[in-house]
């Protein structure tokens, strides 16, 4: 019974680990959307923000492990500018068997300023 519940435990804390690196991450992928729609940035300035971000909130292991990139695309709706960043990556589980990898891909976007 009480191996059961150390396993029940540990479960809880994977799961509370993974959403609170994907909530950092969306967070790092909206801050670096809104400073690279400034205008005169480069999309992939927002991108590098990202990074810094995440490097500073999780450890830079974790930033190399979720890579974000930047780029310019069009609201499918009002076909506006907007600055889209994207941190995509793998992080290792601590239960699955042989420390499986976890998918996380989160993303911001924000309107390009006009220059």
């Amino acid at each position: 019974m009480s191996i059961l519940l150390v396993m029940l435990l540990l479960a809880v804390l994977q799961v509370a680990a993974l959403f609170y690196v994907r909530s950092v991450a969306a967070s790092a992928a909206a801050d670096g959307a809104r400073y690279a729609a400034n205008a005169g940035v480069a999309p992939q300035a927002g991108a590098q923000r990202a990074t810094a971000l995440l490097a500073q909130a999780l450890g830079a292991g974790m930033a190399r492990r979720l890579p974000c990139e930047g780029g310019l695309v069009a609201d499918a709706a009002t076909g506006l500018a907007t600055a889209e960043v994207r941190c995509r990556g793998t992080i290792r589980s601590v239960l699955l068997p042989l420390g499986a990898l976890v998918r996380v891909e989160v993303s911001g976007r924000s309107l390009k300023d006009d220059p």
